[in-house]
């Protein structure tokens, strides 16, 4: 090997230069006067566990080149440009942003973990088993919110601040001092009221005589 030879394959070993184009799970990289034909980039995984997340137009990566030989190239990526600046510069905090303004964000001086989506983004949890969530306190902010579930149980007291409405019926048991249900406050029924199995409506009485009390209501 002559000493061009050599030092071409010394210059072209590892090189700084940047993604100019992606297909798939490989891309080209330029680097000066070099530009390289669809080379593999590292991942953080590609075994059982894997990671996908394909490179940016103009991100910077090192081109590592076996042999000196760019057609054998690895993207190794990974290097803040004034193009792609770093999300953040604080040491306590983790911080992964995407291109449409989605960000997850773990300050582990403040014990904190946010994630912020943008304008019309959702969320699907799939789990085919359970899903547990140990918290102390917890607040849901929605415009609505569906519950579907053919069953939902509340193991503690539960406090309706709005209006409350319900469908297909209601039926409870239990309560303070036997009581099933207590209103504080007037109540309004459009349709006839069963207690005790006496209609309320439309029950009668027994006439006792001038100025004696009635009867029990007659069912």
């Amino acid at each position: 090997m002559d000493a061009n030879e050599s030092q071409r394959q010394f210059l072209n070993g590892c090189r700084k230069g940047y993604v100019s184009a992606v297909m798939g799970a490989r891309c080209r990289v330029a680097s000066g006067d070099l530009e390289t034909d669809w080379i593999q980039w590292f991942a953080l995984f590609a075994g059982e566990t894997s990671d996908w997340l394909a490179p940016s137009i103009g991100e910077g990566v090192l081109l590592l080149c076996p042999s000196g030989d760019p057609s054998q190239g690895i993207a190794l990526r990974g290097f803040y440009s004034e193009e792609f600046p770093p999300p953040n510069e604080d040491p306590k905090k983790h911080v992964r942003e995407y291109g449409d303004g989605a960000r997850i964000e773990y300050d582990f001086a403040a014990h904190s973990l946010k994630a912020e989506l943008p304008e019309g983004a959702t969320v699907l949890l799939v789990a085919p088993g359970a899903v547990n969530v140990q918290t102390k306190s917890a607040t849901v902010q929605a415009d609505e919110m569906t519950i579907d579930a053919q069953k939902t149980t509340v193991t503690g007291s539960m406090l309706v601040k709005g209006a409350f409405a319900f469908e297909s019926g209601m039926t409870g048991k239990g309560g303070a001092g036997g009581a099933v249900m207590k209103i504080d406050g007037g109540a309004e029924f459009t349709k006839d009221v069963i207690a005790a199995g006496v209609s309320t409506a439309g029950h009668k009485h027994q006439a006792q005589g001038a100025n004696a009390p009635t009867s029990e209501p007659i069912k």
